[in-house]
């Protein structure tokens, strides 16, 4: 598990082709078209690692799937991961994910033969450098993993990672996270998913909704059981109100589920130590591409 999560955490440059941005879409959708029912991936070998991250899906990989390097040519037929996401209880391809492992000195990945494509960063050595700090042994575990496996391989620390949306996305089909993903779970119109923290005040009302939002920041964060269960508890009460909410217009809707994110970012803010929340971003991805 500790291994996955130091993967996910990482997860995450390479030339952009001759190749015209069409060809590379119809690659990757090609590519999609194989694993649109998630009993076929399954089959084929793709396992999850991490957990099912809101307006983002649950990503899969295979254990013999492309390794892209800085400087290698990506080929858009062989995504790095799939990304699934559950929409009324069943899971639905929402993404591909293609994921180039760098240096810290190394610039990002042009990826697409487009400016829109949008890059972000995990950090291996953050992450692991977070959880050395509260974790003693899980630490020592990681950090012999991390240096076999990735430091003595070849120093690229660092993965940056870029989304290709299957369906349609109001950030663009390059973006990290998809705000619409929530509004389909729950049946609201699609039209809405305009603005991203509404759309997390929405995902918290979505099954294990706090879950999600919250299990993986606050396990790096270090913060004591008593501070999880607090700030969970504070959640629950939040995704309780945001459900009874979902009736409403959309500008009630929107403006509930706006201030509902935000109210639980305060309370996390106020409940964790300076040094919790220090941790607690290693995290999150890091880079242009970011979307919190």
């Amino acid at each position: 598990m500790l291994k996955h999560l130091l993967v996910a955490a990482l997860m995450l440059g390479a030339p952009a082709t001759a190749q015209t941005l069409d060809t590379q879409i119809a690659q990757a959708e090609a590519a999609a078209a194989r694993y649109t029912e998630f009993r076929t991936a399954r089959r084929d070998g793709w396992r999850p690692f991490g957990g099912e991250a809101p307006l983002m899906g649950r990503h899969y990989q295979l254990r013999n799937g492309p390794d892209y390097v800085t400087g290698d040519a990506i080929d858009f037929s062989r995504p790095s991961n799939l990304v699934y996401a559950t929409i009324n209880g069943r899971r639905t391809l929402v993404a591909l994910a293609y994921i180039v492992r760098k240096r810290p000195d190394e610039p990002l990945p042009q990826g697409f033969a487009t400016r829109e494509d949008i890059w972000h960063i995990h950090d291996g050595e953050r992450f692991l450098s977070a959880i050395q700090e509260t974790k003693p042994l899980a630490g020592a575990l990681a950090g012999r993993w991390f240096n076999d496996q990735i430091v003595q391989k070849d120093g690229r620390t660092q993965l940056s990672m870029v989304h290709y949306w299957l369906i349609p996305n109001p950030k663009g089909r390059f973006a990290s996270h998809n705000p619409t993903l929530a509004y389909r779970d729950l049946n609201l119109p699609v039209s809405w998913a305009t603005d991203m923290e509404a759309a997390r005040g929405i995902a918290l009302a979505q099954a294990n909704g706090c879950d999600e939002a919250l299990d993986a920041e606050l396990w790096v964060s270090g913060a004591s059981r008593a501070t999880i269960r607090n700030i969970k508890s504070t959640c629950r009460g939040i995704a309780r109100q945001v459900r009874e909410q979902l009736g409403g217009s959309r500008d009630e809707v929107q403006a509930f589920a706006r201030a509902a994110w935000r109210g639980l970012e305060d309370a996390r803010y106020f409940a964790l130590t300076p040094d919790e929340r220090r941790r607690m971003t290693a995290f999150v991805e890091d880079g242009p591409g970011v979307c919190r």
